[in-house]
Formats: structure tokens, sequence, C-alpha cells
């Protein structure tokens, strides 16, 4: 496989966090696999037009999980590996619109109503995605009630042995 440069514009490229990658290339494609992926984000996500994809997600047991679907079909299909490069191959060669890809592999199609609640659970994950800040103010809150809870449990003479904290 090699890079093509007639390729057509419309095919777009990012990463699981939404990051865009301008042009992809295979030496992109062989780097963005061969680094560890972001835990909360393990996607890449190749688009073409606006249904047609291929994503490739890593998961926690050093597994990939190749994902794609055509334009004009709802029908998602599905393969497992542990091999990184065959998930590069294809992918690339689905991005140079090699057949090879669609032959090499056995694809198993994903049943429409798993389909479905994966999508539900993408659309709740993008919505709440936002709200991670929230999460640093869940660590604080929970800090603050465990410290009034040791306040709390304290007697009221060992409060007024501590010494006074102020500079």
């Amino acid at each position: 496989m090699t890079d093509d440069p007639d390729r057509p514009a419309d095919v777009h490229v990012r990463t699981g966090d939404g990051t865009p990658v301008p042009e992809l290339t295979d030496d992109l494609l062989t780097e963005l696999l061969d680094e560890p992926p972001d835990p909360e984000c393990p996607f890449i996500v190749i688009n073409r037009g606006d249904h047609e994809y291929i994503q490739t997600r890593l998961l926690p047991d050093g597994v990939y999980e190749i994902e794609h679907r055509a334009d004009a079909s709802d029908e998602q299909f599905q393969v497992y590996t542990p091999d990184a490069r065959l998930v590069r191959d294809v992918m690339w060669a689905w991005v140079d619109e090699d057949p090879w890809w669609r032959d090499a592999v056995a694809w198993y199609r994903v049943d429409p109503a798993v389909a479905e609640v994966q999508s539900v659970l993408r659309d709740f994950d993008d919505l709440l995605g936002g709200m991670a800040v929230l999460d640093g103010i869940q660590a604080s809150m929970d800090d603050a009630m465990a410290r009034a809870d040791e306040l709390l449990a304290m007697d009221i003479d060992d409060l007024a042995a501590e010494p006074d904290e102020s500079p």
C-alpha cells in the first residue's frame, strides 16, 4: 500500500478525543497505532462522506476492535484482532479504496439492537464528556467531607489541643 496523493479529499480523520488529523499518511497511521492511546479516548475514526466510516478502538485487554459502515447501508461490521499491523493495513486499504480490506478479514455483522445501544451510549458519552471538569470539583468536595467527618469525630478537648496553624 502506498500513500496516494490523488486520494479523495473527503476522507477525514480524528482521534478519539476529537482531535482532527489534517493529512493522513501510512506512516502517520502507523505512528497513531504505535503510540499508547489516551485510555479515555482509545479511538481512531476515518470518515468518507457523511455516514461511511472505519474506526478502531483499543480495548483494555490490548485487542483492537475494527468497525466499518458503508455509506449506503445502516449495517455495521466488526472484527477483533491483537495485531496493530493488521489494523493499520485494513484501515489504510479502506482509505485507498483497495478492496483487499473487505476480503482480508472475517467481518461479522453487528446486531442492529447492539448498534443502537452503542450509538446511544456514544451520544451520552459525548454529552457528559464536557462535564469532566466536575470530576475535580467532586474530588475536592470528597476531601472536604472527609476532613469534616474527621473533625466531627474528634472530642472538643482534642480540637483545643491542636496548635494554631495560622502563619
